[in-house]
């Protein structure tokens, strides 16, 4: 798969982990660490935040996706 169409999986990946009202906030290097940082955001700022990183893009959603369902679900709090 191209690098495209991996970032492409990854982006949706995420999207789709996202629960409801929460949205995807942004994708970027941090220059201190060296690292790609995916963000998404609940309705509730900054308390309803969640973050991956990862050494690529693709790496950072991945692990975005991977915390976001990993939070609880409305209904079970």
């Amino acid at each position: 798969m191209s690098s495209l169409g991996a970032l492409t999986q990854a982006w949706v990946s995420a999207e789709a982990a996202l629960p409801l009202g929460w949205k995807i906030m942004g994708l970027h290097r941090d220059p201190h660490v060296e690292r790609w940082v995916a963000t998404a955001a609940g309705p509730i700022q900054p308390v309803d935040v969640a973050t991956g990183r990862g050494d690529d893009p693709v790496q950072a959603l991945q692990r975005l996706a991977d915390a976001l369902r990993e939070r609880p679900s409305p209904g079970d709090m």
